[in-house]
């Protein structure tokens, strides 16, 4: 049986990181939490990636799969 973590309260301006199977550090940064029109709450964020050669990126996903990506919360 597998363990899972706390859930994480995601909430405008909080900050979460992930690193990627190819190593690559993203860094969330969450601009908005909302429900889509069938009820679903969604996050809003912007993505940094720790390269130099990659620009920060506007993106939505579902509350659930956010938190599963980004579960390292960081202090802002």
């Amino acid at each position: 049986m597998r363990r899972r973590k706390a859930p994480v309260d995601i909430i405008e301006g909080s900050v979460f990181r992930r690193t990627t199977p190819g190593k690559t550090v993203e860094t969330a940064r969450v601009l908005a939490v909302s429900k889509d029109s069938v009820g679903i709450p969604h996050v809003r964020f912007s993505v940094h990636y720790e390269r130099v050669d990659t620009a920060d990126e506007l993106r939505t996903l579902a509350v659930s799969s956010f938190s599963e990506l980004f579960n390292e919360r960081v202090l802002a």
